[in-house]
């Protein structure tokens, strides 16, 4: 039986090394205090932030299944040209079809704002 195990837990590694190298990680980085900066809070934060894990595959977003709820802004020539909230828990997300060219895509989760660039 724990050879079965093992042999399982294997080929669902090496399958999720597949899936997930088809998709292309969003390189974000993370910015704190910027956004909804909380009165009473000063200085650096001393709180580990973990950096989530994003991959794009086109329009398609795709997360992992414990994440927080986000807000999403799409920024263009530093105007904010699309903005949602992605509930907790949601796998994949799908951006709208109109947006183009290369954007900053920006995860806002209460002070910590992740950032990066993605192509459209």
């Amino acid at each position: 039986m724990k050879k079965y195990l093992f042999v399982l837990f294997c080929f669902a590694l090496i399958h999720g090394r597949i899936i997930a190298s088809e998709k292309e990680q969003i390189s974000l980085n993370v910015e704190v205090g910027i956004i909804d900066e909380e009165p009473g809070i000063t200085g650096p934060s001393k709180t580990i932030v973990r950096i989530p894990r994003i991959y794009q595959d086109g329009y398609k977003l795709s997360f992992s299944c414990f994440h927080p709820e986000y807000i999403i802004n799409i920024v263009q020539d530093d105007e904010v040209v699309y903005s949602s909230v992605i509930p907790a828990g949601v796998t994949e997300f799908d951006l709208p079809s109109y947006l183009g060219g290369d954007c900053i895509i920006q995860f806002v989760k209460g002070r910590f704002c992740f950032w990066g660039e993605i192509s459209l």
